[in-house]
């Protein structure tokens, strides 16, 4: 009979003689989150902040939709990159899916929610998604500085080889990455800074030399312009995804969206009398925001598809804006789906004052014009280059093709009166609690 010594040994010679022997497979080493907190911050305060960050955040890409195989599936698979976790900025589109309008647009349409360490800009120009949303301040920059890294990479591939393109001809021509606009959602700026009243901040020249906290990478470009027109020099200290630094004192400012971050701070405890807000709209930094968003050489292909699923969105947020409470039970459905902490009232507040910044005063209705105007465009670009942000921004005409019309001036217009912050049309006020 074989002993147990002597059965082990048999089959490890049988293992490594028949090849199931394997080498083991080293394990993959999750990327660690930058850190975002000075090391000058009291160790007591960084201690209560760094508990509540993750170790990594997820960045999964939705499976790939199959495509229409014996009429299995006869919709396009879009992938739509949204550019923050699941809230009421993307209302919207959430109801354009959960009603069946995207698939009536011929669109079998997936969501990627982007974060503070991958942009949905990033997502959309490296073919992880489709279609993104994004700041049209933010977007410009990207587009700008696509079509000058393409410019670069063709005379570099031209002089080794003498021929501008790659085999298939996308990668390396001009401007093919480049987001492009599609349609204008969001018509005026919700971006402030918030700043502690008792650190004696009470003008916006104030948080000269202060530490301010700003998100890295995307939503912050008309802040930095902002800044750099004013000549003020603040200490930049990375966001990142939480306000947690600037409640426990960390910075003396904060980036903010007046929608979001703004009441968030307020259900935190902190009333507005202890803080100084800033809103970039009363400065004349009054850019639009949320944007739709395809890269260029995509949009090519799909053209008519891209305009068909702007309409399902535009159809989306007009159903947000007449069945409030059925949007806030989408949202947080999606927001219980990714383990994403909200409340009611908190996307209450958030989808009241999108609605306000979709729909344009108008005397009988109010309605979004549902594009960029020349005039908002020549003023952030402007703003842009001051700030050195972009060396020369796009054209319009080629930034956003379907913009060139002859812009409307009146009520519809993307200049029109703004309607005052927490101040929503009669239709939402009776629908939205206010507060704080």
């Amino acid at each position: 009979m074989l002993d147990p010594r002597s059965f082990v040994l048999c089959a490890a010679l049988l293992a490594s003689s028949t090849g199931l022997a394997e080498a083991p497979v080293p394990l993959p080493i999750p990327e660690s989150i930058p850190e975002s907190i000075p090391e000058s911050i009291p160790e007591s305060i960084t201690e209560s902040i760094t508990e509540s960050i993750p170790e990594s955040i997820p960045e999964s890409i939705p499976e790939s939709i199959p495509r229409a195989e014996d009429g299995a599936n006869p919709l396009t698979p879009v992938r739509i990159a949204l550019q923050w976790s699941p809230q009421s900025q993307f209302a919207g589109f959430y109801l354009a899916r959960e009603q069946g309008l995207y698939a009536a647009a011929g669109a079998d349409v997936r969501f990627v929610h982007a974060n503070a360490n991958r942009s949905s800009l990033d997502w959309l120009q490296k073919g992880d998604a489709e279609l993104a949303t994004a700041f049209l301040a933010d977007a410009m920059v990207a587009a700008a500085n696509a079509d000058a890294a393409s410019n670069s990479a063709g005379e570099a591939t031209s002089d080794a080889s003498g021929d501008a393109s790659d085999d298939d001809g996308s990668d390396n021509r001009t401007g093919a990455r480049r987001p492009v606009l599609i349609g204008q959602l969001v018509q005026r700026s919700n971006l402030m800074l918030l700043a502690w009243k008792d650190r004696g901040i009470e003008h916006l020249e104030d948080l000269n030399g202060q530490r301010v906290s700003l998100w890295p990478g995307p939503f912050t470009a008309s802040v930095h312009a902002l800044l750099s027109a004013r000549r003020i020099a603040p200490e930049l200290i990375p966001q990142y995804g939480t306000v947690n630094l600037f409640l426990h004192g960390g910075v003396s400012a904060c980036a903010a969206m007046e929608y979001n971050e703004y009441h968030r701070i307020w259900q935190a405890g902190v009333d507005a009398d202890r803080l100084t807000a800033f809103l970039l709209r009363d400065f004349g930094f009054d850019f639009p925001e949320d944007g739709l968003y395809a890269r260029a050489d995509w949009l090519e292909q799909h053209g008519a598809l891209a305009r068909r699923l702007w309409q399902a969105t535009l159809k989306g947020w007009e159903y947000a804006r007449a069945h409030p409470p059925q949007a806030i039970d989408l949202v947080m459905a999606e927001a219980e789906r990714a383990q994403v902490p909200t409340n009611r009232p908190h996307e209450h507040w958030m989808l009241k004052h999108l609605l306000a910044s979709i729909f344009l005063d108008d005397i009988e209705e109010p309605r979004t014009s549902a594009r960029l105007s020349a005039a908002a465009h020549a003023a952030t670009a402007k703003a842009l280059v001051a700030a050195e942000r972009i060396d020369k921004a796009l054209p319009l005409a080629v930034f956003c093709p379907g913009c060139g019309e002859k812009d409307q001036q009146g009520p519809n217009s993307t200049h029109a009166r703004a309607r005052p912050s927490g101040v929503p049309n009669d239709n939402t006020d009776a629908k939205l609690d206010e507060n704080p």
